[in-house]
């Protein structure tokens, strides 16, 4: 799958769970409260889950504007392009990693993940 569809098939993800949770969110950046230990276990597991995926993408996308910026220059458009897109990516996996840290914090010490 290309990065393209992998970027497609989280924002679906993403859209179609809050789509099944509480709609009363009062920001965007709020995680909805499961229902069980376990929903927030596994939401918890999803959300690294993701966070990694878009971590692995900012890693390639900062990967290609290395290689274009020793072709093309520092300054060229495409490399800045790719740059500005990789931080976008680390930004993404940086709140999804929150996400997931504030669900585990419901989730009880001895209980398995």
């Amino acid at each position: 799958m290309n990065t393209r569809g992998l970027l497609i098939a989280i924002g679906v993800l993403t859209i179609a769970g809050c789509a099944t949770r509480d709609q009363r969110l009062p920001d965007s950046t709020a995680v909805p409260a499961p229902a069980t230990q376990q929903e927030a276990a596994q939401q918890a597991r999803d959300y690294r889950t993701q966070a990694q995926a878009l971590r692995d993408m900012a890693e390639r996308r900062q990967v290609e504007a290395d290689l274009l910026s020793r072709e093309l220059g520092p300054d060229d458009p495409g490399v800045q392009k790719k740059r500005r897109l990789a931080q976008e990516l680390w930004d993404a996996a940086d709140e999804t990693e929150n996400k997931a840290r504030d669900l585990r914090g419901q989730v009880p010490h001895g209980m398995m993940q």
